[in-house]
C-alpha cells in the first residue's frame, strides 16, 4: 500500500506542478468534475485513513492553485452573498448534526459522508466563487461538460445494447456489481446520477443548436439526439422527467407566449393520458437484469411506506432531526408502527427515496430550510439572468445550465436521495457557483451576440448570427 501511495504521488507531481503554475481555477474545477466522474473512487482507490483517489488529489491541487493565486493577488475574495452564507451555514449545520448523532456505523460513517458528499462539493463551490470567469473560460467549461455528456451517452448506449467490450472503464459492465446492472449506470454506477450529468450536457447541446449557424446546427442536432438517447438508456422514469423538464425550461424562455400555453396544455393532456393508459406498464417495467418486473413494481410501492416512516421520525424530532447520516440506525423503531395498517417493516432495509424527506429526517427543519434557501435563491438568480437580454450570451448560458441541471437534480431527487450518489452534489454546487458568480460580476466577454433570427409569425429561433 505504501509503495502504491509513493508511486501515485510521484506520478501526480508531474502534472500537478504545471497546473498550479499556469492553470485557471475554473477550468481546473471543471477537470475535477470530469476526472471524478470517469476515473473516480470506483476506478482507483488506494487504501488509507482517507482513501486516495485521482479526483481527490486533483481537488487538493485545485485548492493549492487558489492559494497561489490569492497570494499573487490574482484572485479577490468577494463579499459574501446571501447564497454564500446559506451554503456555509448548511455545511456547518450538517457537520454538527452528524456529530450530534454519534459515531455511527463504521461502514457508513456520517463524517465520511459529510466530507465527500457535502464538504468537497462546497469546497468546489468556494473555488468557483473566487475565480475570475471570462467568456473564454465559459466556452471551455461548456466544451468540457459537453464532451463528458457525449462520452456518458455513448457509454450508456453501449451498456444497454450489449456492446460491453467497448465500454470504459470496464467495471461499468461487471455483472458482479449487480445493482442497476442492465441499465445505463455509467462510471458512477447509478443511472440517476448518470442522467443528472447528461442533463447538464443536454442543456449545453440545445443552446449550441439554437445559437449556431446552419452548418453547425446539424451537428448539434445530432448531439442533442445522442444525449437524449443516453438519458433514455438509463431506463429510469425520474431521469426521463428530468430531461424533459430541462428541455422545457429552454423552450419556455425562447418560445412565444402562445406556444408556451399550447405546450403546457399538451404536456398536461399527454401526461394524464399516458399515466392512465400506461400506468401498469410503467409500474412493472423491467429495467435491471437482476430485477424482475414484480420487483420493479415493489420498489415503487415502497415509497409511500418510506414517506410514512419519515413523517413519524419528523414528528419525534422536527427541528434538529435525528442526525445527518444516521437514518438507518434511528429508523428501526418506526417500522413497527401499526396505526396505519401498512407493512412498514418492508421498508426497513432502505434509506429514504426522496432528497427532501432525507434531509428533513436527518437534519430537521433547520437543514431542510437552509437547503431550500440555497436552491430557491440560485434558481431565482438564474431565472433573472436568462430573461435579461442585457446579459452576455455566456452569462445567460450559466443561468440555463443551472436551471436545466437543477431540473434533472430535482426530478431524480423526488424519487431517491441524490445527495448520496457520487458526484451529484459536486456538479450541482459547481453550476450553482457558476451561475451566482457570473450573475454578480461583469464578464470579460466579447460583445453580445446578435439576437436570434426567427421564423416569421412564430417567434421561434432559427440561428444566431455571429
Amino acid at each position: 500500500m505504501i509503495f502504491l501511495i509513493v508511486l501515485f504521488s510521484i506520478a501526480s507531481a508531474v502534472w500537478i506542478g504545471p497546473l498550479l503554475t499556469y492553470g485557471r481555477t475554473i477550468l481546473l474545477a471543471t477537470m475535477v468534475l470530469l476526472v471524478g466522474t470517469v476515473v473516480g473512487p470506483a476506478f482507483l482507490s488506494i487504501p488509507a485513513p482517507i482513501p486516495i483517489t485521482v479526483d481527490r488529489v486533483l481537488w487538493l491541487a485545485m485548492f493549492g492553485l487558489v492559494l497561489v493565486r490569492l497570494r499573487q493577488g490574482e484572485l479577490v475574495l468577494s463579499r459574501l452573498t446571501r447564497i454564500d452564507i446559506a451554503v456555509i451555514a448548511w455545511m456547518g449545520w450538517l457537520l454538527i448534526s452528524a456529530l450530534m448523532g454519534g459515531p455511527g456505523a463504521k461502514e457508513n460513517s456520517p463524517i465520511a459522508r459529510w466530507l465527500f458528499y457535502v464538504a468537497m462539493p462546497i469546497g468546489t463551490y468556494a473555488v468557483v466563487r473566487v475565480s475570475e470567469i471570462t467568456a473564454k473560460d465559459m466556452k471551455w467549461v461548456e466544451r468540457l461538460l459537453l464532451g463528458l455528456g457525449i462520452y456518458l451517452s455513448v457509454t450508456a448506449i453501449l451498456e444497454v445494447s450489449g456492446f460491453h467490450a467497448l465500454v470504459f472503464p470496464r467495471y461499468i459492465v461487471n455483472g458482479k456489481i449487480w445493482e442497476f446492472f442492465g441499465r445505463a449506470r455509467g462510471p458512477l454506477l447509478n443511472p440517476s446520477g448518470n442522467a443528472v450529468v447528461m442533463t447538464i450536457s443536454l442543456v449545453i447541446a440545445i443552446l449550441g443548436f439554437i445559437q449556431s449557424n446552419h452548418r453547425v446546427k446539424f451537428a448539434y442536432a445530432g448531439l442533442v439526439t445522442l444525449i437524449l438517447a443516453g438519458i433514455y438508456c438509463t431506463l429510469t422514469r425520474s431521469s426521463w422527467m428530468g430531461g424533459i423538464a430541462a428541455v422545457a425550461v429552454i423552450v419556455w424562455v425562447y418560445s412565444p407566449r402562445w406556444l408556451r400555453v399550447l405546450g403546457l396544455a399538451s404536456m398536461f393532456l399527454l401526461g394524464a393520458a399516458g399515466a392512465a393508459g400506461l400506468k401498469d406498464q410503467f409500474m412493472q417495467m423491467k429495467r435491471d437484469k437482476n430485477l424482475s418486473a414484480a420487483d420493479a413494481e415493489k420498489s415503487v410501492q415502497l415509497r409511500p411506506l418510506l414517506a410514512i416512516v419519515a413523517w413519524e421520525m419528523f414528528k419525534e424530532r422536527p427541528i434538529l432531526g435525528h442526525g445527518f447520516g444516521h437514518y438507518l440506525e434511528n429508523s428501526e423503531p418506526y417500522h413497527t408502527v401499526r396505526s396505519y395498517g401498512l407493512p412498514l417493516d418492508q421498508a426497513r432495509p432502505y434509506t429514504q427515496h426522496n432528497i427532501f424527506l432525507s434531509i428533513l429526517v436527518d437534519a430537521g427543519l433547520v437543514g431542510l430550510l437552509l437547503f431550500l434557501g440555497i436552491l430557491t435563491i440560485t434558481t431565482a438568480v438564474s431565472w433573472q439572468m436568462v430573461n435579461d437580454k442585457g446579459k452576455s450570451q455566456m452569462a445567460r448560458h450559466a443561468g440555463f445550465i443551472w436551471l436545466g441541471g437543477f431540473a434533472g437534480y430535482f426530478c431524480n431527487g423526488m424519487f431517491q436521495d441524490v445527495t448520496m450518489i457520487p458526484m451529484s452534489n459536486m456538479f450541482m454546487f459547481f453550476i450553482a457557483a457558476l451561475a451566482v458568480t457570473v450573475y454578480g460580476r461583469s464578464l470579460n466577454a466579447s460583445p453580445l451576440a446578435s439576437p436570434p433570427v426567427t421564423i416569421s409569425g412564430t417567434g421561434l429561433p432559427i440561428a444566431v448570427l455571429r
